[in-house]
């Protein structure tokens, strides 16, 4: 059994990479009420909107997603190198899943502008329930993501 301790160090190294990721997918859920709140307060200032302070709240999401995105591809990259491959594909779906996740955000929130812009349009009411469906079913897909995640690293799965 000499090489245990090795084995040992391996699941915590693995374990300590997927607790980064989970903090820093909090991050990015933090990121995504700020740019919600931060629509919020653009739509409520129209019809004139407060176009340069949404920018500013755009482009600190903007920086923020990007923060979180290279480090979950160091953690991805970190659990490749230490052959934990099943983490990694993980988390390589999950990240492909908030790509799309905010690309609909961003279209969800032009189409909610739209509302507000042309009233009760039923075209871009429709446009906007169209999105939030499938916006609910990307985080479905990531919540069960994040569940398979947590039972790979430290349920019966064999990645930890």
């Amino acid at each position: 059994m000499r090489d245990q301790p090795e084995v040992r160090q391996e699941g915590q190294e693995a374990a300590a990479l997927v607790s980064r990721f989970n903090q820093l997918q909090e991050e990015r859920v933090l990121t995504y009420r700020r740019l919600e709140d931060g629509h919020k307060v653009y739509l409520a200032s129209g019809p004139q909107y407060d176009f340069p302070t949404y920018r500013q709240c755009v482009h600190e999401a903007t920086q923020a997603f990007s923060r979180v995105s290279d480090g979950v591809l160091e953690v991805e990259a970190e659990l490749r190198k230490a052959n934990h491959t099943a983490l990694a594909n993980i988390i390589e779906a999950i990240q492909e899943c908030e790509r799309r996740k905010l690309e609909l955000t961003v279209h969800q929130q032009l189409a909610r502008q739209m509302v507000e812009e042309v009233g009760s349009g039923e075209l871009e009411q429709s446009k906007v329930r169209e999105l939030r469906g499938q916006l609910g079913k990307v985080v479905e897909d990531i919540n069960d993501l994040l569940t398979e995640l947590r039972y790979e690293a430290w349920g019966d799965g064999e990645g930890a």
